[in-house]
């Protein structure tokens, strides 16, 4: 996908441990999902062998930077601006989002799983003009099966 330098893209990850059927994750999430708008979504039952339990999603919302009051700003400003509100929304603190050397991403991860956040979001992944998880703006592609990893 290609996004604009005034686009703010984030990728919002979420796990609800406590739900046993993927019918109480999507109900839980629909809130959330029908607000956020989101480009690409991704839900699936966490892996028996994984760190998580219950179902998680995967959240690609993309919003423009909003101007701030003084009419402009930097990019580190409408990028803290916009990171807050969705910061506030999601249930985590957003004076944990830690900004990159540029001012132009960062991120912020719950410090732990009862942080607040009614849809269990755990980390939020921010970049102004890019997919924080392919700033090249392409999908990886990989010769390798991946057969030696099973």
């Amino acid at each position: 996908m290609h996004f604009s330098s005034d686009d703010l893209v984030c990728r919002v990850a979420c796990n609800l441990a406590q739900v046993h059927t993927a019918d109480e994750a999507m109900r839980a999430w629909l809130p959330l999902v029908s607000e956020l708008r989101p480009v690409s979504a991704a839900f699936e039952a966490a892996p028996p062998d994984g760190l998580r339990r219950g179902y998680l999603a995967d959240l690609l919302v993309v919003s423009p930077l909003q101007e701030d009051g003084a009419g402009g700003g930097s990019t580190r400003s409408r990028l803290l601006a916009a990171v807050d509100a969705l910061a506030v929304r999601l249930g985590l603190d957003p004076a944990d989002f830690e900004t990159d050397e540029d001012g132009v991403g960062g991120a912020l991860k719950a410090k732990d799983e009862k942080d607040g956040s009614p849809y269990g979001a755990y980390l939020l992944l921010a970049l102004t003009g890019a997919d924080p998880l392919s700033p090249d703006g392409g999908e990886k592609d990989y010769e390798d099966t991946g057969d030696d990893l099973l």
